[in-house]
């Protein structure tokens, strides 16, 4: 999952009749529980990001994901797999919570 920071992904905004924007934190945290532990998770928010931004700052990631899921790419999975995993130490992303 990734989402970005800006007001409208997370508003802020958390009250019965608020717009809480398209992908807020808690939302991304409650479908991340939700998942269960069998298959390899991860969420991710790009910092500073409007929703409308993901599909270009998202774009790298997003790659080397489908070439890991769909190619088997050993050396794209390093980018989210492991205790070293790159995703980890890129200070653009934050809230990062992967299980493997």
């Amino acid at each position: 999952m990734a989402a970005g920071t800006g007001s409208s992904d997370d508003s802020g905004k958390y009250g019965e009749n608020d717009f809480s924007g398209v992908a807020p934190l808690f939302s991304l945290k409650e479908n991340y529980e939700a998942m269960g532990d069998d298959v390899f998770k991860l969420r991710a928010r790009i910092k500073g990001a409007e929703h409308e931004d993901m599909l270009t700052l998202t774009d790298g990631y997003m790659t080397a994901w489908m070439c890991w899921q769909l190619q088997g790419d050993e050396e794209a999975a390093k980018v989210f797999t492991g205790e070293s995993a790159e995703i980890l130490s890129n200070a653009n992303w934050q809230d990062v919570e992967k299980n493997i």
